[in-house]
């Protein structure tokens, strides 16, 4: 009999109670009469009881679970702060998209692989309703990650995340789907989103000049490079010459740029400044003053 089967025969004789909360096992209680409350025409929930090893993550738009902050949900756990999990049912199929540590930290502490808790079931979800609701996560649960939060809302169709991945995709580079860079494909989305979010203009031609300039190098898509060029595009924008941009600044590597930076902790504006310098390296006419971009230097 595998461990599974065995932990659900032990819990079948009796009540599990996990430090306060009544987590009954199928069949020792009768189910309360369930109430679909609609939200719209196509969509409704209900408060209900499911088994845990029912339940699934959809991973295309969820992030993997946090083991560190799984522990220190069972560090704290008080059974009277516990929520109702959100969970999707669709396609015969129970995806959890709100509460995912939780029901980790639940497993941990019952020490079973099954075993019956409170769930708060949508009936009527999309795959990409669910992944909108993933990313819109607040309050008592932990805010989700700024870039997996974008990954989620771009999978739910959300127009705002699909401009901002079309710009991406129109200037030559993708958005990662981990947290690796490759060439010509971002893994700092956190940053991209807020320089987008500030002037998606100015985003689209902080892209343009960035593959004109390194051709999607991966060193060159580091947050603090992306940072500097679109500080040099709001100080310089409307002065600089696109022509000597690339003649002089593109011609620079890591090295270069690094050698020119600013000593400031304020790393966008490093860069910016060491962009400057090489811009202006030899003088002449079109050279750029320095005092506009003091300006970003907060």
């Amino acid at each position: 009999m595998s461990r599974k089967n065995r932990n659900a025969r032990h819990q079948s004789a009796r009540p599990l109670n996990i430090r306060g909360i009544q987590m009954s096992m199928p069949g020792t209680n009768p189910e309360p009469q369930k109430k679909l409350h609609m939200v719209d025409e196509k969509c409704g929930y209900e408060f209900t009881r499911l088994s845990s090893i029912a339940l699934e993550s959809d991973v295309s738009y969820q992030r993997p679970i946090d083991a560190k902050r799984v522990a220190r949900i069972v560090e704290v756990f008080d059974a009277r702060l516990v929520n109702p999990l959100k969970v999707s049912n669709r396609d015969g199929h129970f995806y959890v998209f709100d509460g995912a540590h939780t029901l980790a930290a639940l497993k941990e502490i019952s020490k079973f692989d099954n075993f019956m808790v409170p769930y708060m079931v949508f009936h009527g979800l999309t795959y990409e309703d669910e992944a909108y609701l993933f990313a819109l996560q607040r309050g008592e649960s932990k805010e989700v990650a700024t870039a997996m939060r974008i990954r989620a809302l771009i999978l739910s169709g959300d127009p705002k995340a699909a401009d901002f991945r079309q710009r991406t995709e129109d200037a030559g580079f993708k958005l990662s789907s981990t947290h690796s860079a490759s060439a010509a494909t971002f893994a700092c989305i956190e940053k991209l989103w807020r320089i987008y979010e500030t002037a998606p203009r100015l985003y689209s031609d902080a892209l343009r000049l960035l593959m004109a300039c390194w051709h999607g190098e991966k060193w060159s898509l580091a947050a603090n490079i992306i940072g500097g060029v679109s500080v040099f595009l709001r100080a310089y924008g409307e002065d600089y010459n696109p022509d000597r941009f690339l003649k002089k600044v593109g011609a620079a590597d890591l090295a270069a740029l690094n050698k020119n930076k600013a000593d400031d902790p304020r790393k966008d504006y490093c860069y910016a400044y060491a962009m400057f310098k090489l811009y202006n390296k030899g003088g002449g006419k079109g050279s750029l003053e320095p005092y506009a971009l003091y300006e970003y230097k907060g």
